[in-house]
């Protein structure tokens, strides 16, 4: 793979086709995973995001008919919610597999620093699904 070649521009088809899909720009340009790793790593870990979210969704959510009886307002912000859901946890599975991906030599004192990173997005994609789901962001419950 050479470092500066273009990525290709293609949208990773959700298996649940009635949902949202996220194409490897939004993974490029808005979560800025590095570009270099090439277009199918890319769109594996969004397939893999797919298999992580898809089934977390309750019954009622997976049909096509949930996103039609939403209305247009509450229908964006349910499908910018699951995308967010997607790209966060994509990347986050990106970084636990690449922790020392640079060509800087310090890979090692960097992939120190990235599970912390890790957890971040893990906790955005975690508060992404409370979001869909209508669940509370809190998980822990003060006696």
């Amino acid at each position: 793979m050479l470092i500066n070649q273009q990525i290709q521009s293609e949208n990773v088809d959700n298996p649940l086709d009635f949902l949202p899909s996220v194409t490897i720009d939004d993974m490029v340009d808005i979560m800025r995973v590095d570009k270099t790793i090439g277009t199918p790593r890319i769109a594996e870990y969004i397939i893999n995001a797919y298999d992580t979210l898809n089934p977390s969704l309750p019954s009622n959510m997976k049909s096509a008919d949930y996103l039609l009886s939403l209305d247009d307002k509450k229908r964006e912000f349910w499908e910018r919610t699951y995308k967010r859901a997607i790209m966060h946890e994509a990347t986050a599975q990106f970084v636990d597999n690449h922790p020392d991906y640079d060509t800087t030599g310090t890979g090692i004192i960097r992939g120190d620093n990235e599970q912390s990173k890790s957890d971040k997005l893990r906790r955005i994609y975690n508060h992404c699904v409370a979001d869909l789901t209508g669940r509370t962001r809190n998980r822990i419950r003060l006696l």
